[in-house]
């Protein structure tokens, strides 16, 4: 055998030659990008005694992190929604093979989905994709919300379109005067059907008003025969009937009526010597009405109805002969006193009886009568 060298034989290769071929130079390492795939194969290694290559290993794809557990949607019912991807290659190549496409830079289906920054859409059964469900409770939410203030605002400016009706005035009954005067005659009458509209104060509970009690149409009285014409010297409203009677009796009989108010007005002619005192109850019903009625007629001795203070000749009313008259007209008490200045007359006095059906028709109670038909 020929030696070329002291320790080696001759006819077999160097060790890390191969025959018709020339080794290959070291270059400059080429930096790959991070996180992508080595494109080229790896530089192939001879094994060696043996003369062949080992064949190159394929790149291996970067394993993607696992996603985090996401919940349940229990309201809606329905599998949660996968989340995008956080980890995306920069290699073009490889986001184009990961998101299933043959040519990076064209989008697919597949690439659309794994754009990140965009959820993916939930499906319907039939494969269509749907709304969220969570917004149908948002939207059912608000609109409870609007229907419940609106209900509130009607209730509100409702009410002041429809006011409660007002409530009657709570009775009361001061000091009365222990005496008076009273008329020579006295005739009393129970309320009719004409009043049954109003023969309960809690269907008719408004006070009576000033405007009601003493219009410009009532500031005179006119005799039928026209031989005298009384015109008014004093009006008063009163919200306590003490004022307008004497007499325990009759106060007491007026405190259990329920009394609320008691006007009373007072006409005159001085020249024809006529003067007409009228007084309006508002009392609890129609059977307080008649019975206040008939117990002025029976104690006339211990009380009846005050009229009104008023000077010379007038301060002389009530003495002398007088006739009055008590009429029930629902639940209210209409009380006519006529009387000559002069104290002169007899219960025929045509005039006097005049007096008293004219006085009998207060136009406050036949409005209210009217209104309640």
């Amino acid at each position: 055998m020929d030696h070329d060298e002291p320790g080696r034989r001759t006819g077999l290769p160097r060790p890390g030659s191969v025959p018709g071929e020339q080794r290959a130079r070291p270059g400059p390492r080429q930096q790959q990008p991070r996180g992508s795939a080595r494109r080229s194969a790896a530089p192939r290694r001879l094994a060696s005694g043996r003369g062949g290559a080992r064949p190159a290993r394929p790149a291996q794809r970067p394993q993607r992190p696992p996603a985090p557990a996401e919940p349940f949607d229990v309201q809606a019912n329905e599998p949660p929604v996968r989340a995008p991807d956080a980890f995306q290659p920069a290699d073009p190549v490889t986001s184009a093979r990961l998101a299933g496409t043959s040519k990076p830079g064209k989008s697919g289906k597949s690439a659309k989905a794994a754009r990140p920054g965009r959820p993916a859409k939930r499906q319907r059964r039939d494969g269509r994709p749907g709304r969220d469900p969570r917004w149908f409770f948002v939207a059912a939410g608000a609109l409870g919300l609007v229907v419940v203030l609106a209900a509130v605002a009607l209730v509100v400016l409702g009410g002041r379109d429809d006011p409660p009706p007002p409530r009657p005035a709570a009775a009361r009954m001061g000091p009365v005067a222990a005496s008076g005067p009273a008329p020579a005659s006295y005739s009393s009458s129970p309320s009719a059907d004409a009043y049954t509209g109003i023969a309960q104060r809690s269907a008719d509970p408004a006070p009576l008003t000033s405007a009601e009690l003493f219009p410009s149409s009532a500031s005179t009285v006119t005799l039928a025969s026209g031989k005298a014409k009384l015109t008014l010297k004093g009006k008063r409203l009163d919200g306590d009937c003490a004022p307008a009677i004497w007499g325990r009796a009759v106060a007491n009989a007026f405190s259990e009526a329920g009394c609320t108010q008691a006007a009373r007005t007072l006409y005159a002619d001085t020249k024809r010597g006529f003067a007409l005192a009228v007084t309006v109850f508002n009392l609890k019903s129609a059977d307080d009405s008649d019975r206040v009625v008939e117990r002025l007629g029976n104690g006339r001795g211990g009380g009846f109805v005050r009229p009104l203070n008023a000077a010379a000749p007038l301060d002389e009313f009530g003495q002398g002969f007088g006739m009055a008259r008590g009429l029930a007209m629902g639940h209210y008490v209409v009380v006519s006193w006529a009387q000559r200045l002069d104290g002169s007359g007899d219960e025929q006095d045509e005039a006097l009886l005049s007096l008293l059906i004219e006085g009998g028709k207060s136009p406050a109670v036949l409005g209210r009568a009217a209104k309640a038909d």
